[in-house]
């Protein structure tokens, strides 16, 4: 995303900001996955790496939500 890139604010070190925002958001994923998980909440990791089933990925997330 653009946005994720960018700071709307000055910081003093733009390099160390990003990399705490990523390494934030790495953390609420997993937490939010394990959350789900516990809860027996269906995960459907979508992360870009399977480039080749696409289609395939956009299905299943698809079905799942009955669309």
């Amino acid at each position: 995303m653009p946005r994720a890139s960018t700071f709307h604010h000055d910081v003093s070190d733009p390099g160390r900001a990003q990399r705490n925002r990523l390494e934030r958001d790495s953390l609420v994923t997993l937490d939010a996955v394990e959350s789900a998980r516990r809860l027996g909440v269906r995960v459907i990791e979508v992360d870009g790496s399977r480039d080749a089933e696409a289609e395939a990925e956009a299905d299943e997330v698809g079905a799942h939500l009955g669309l």
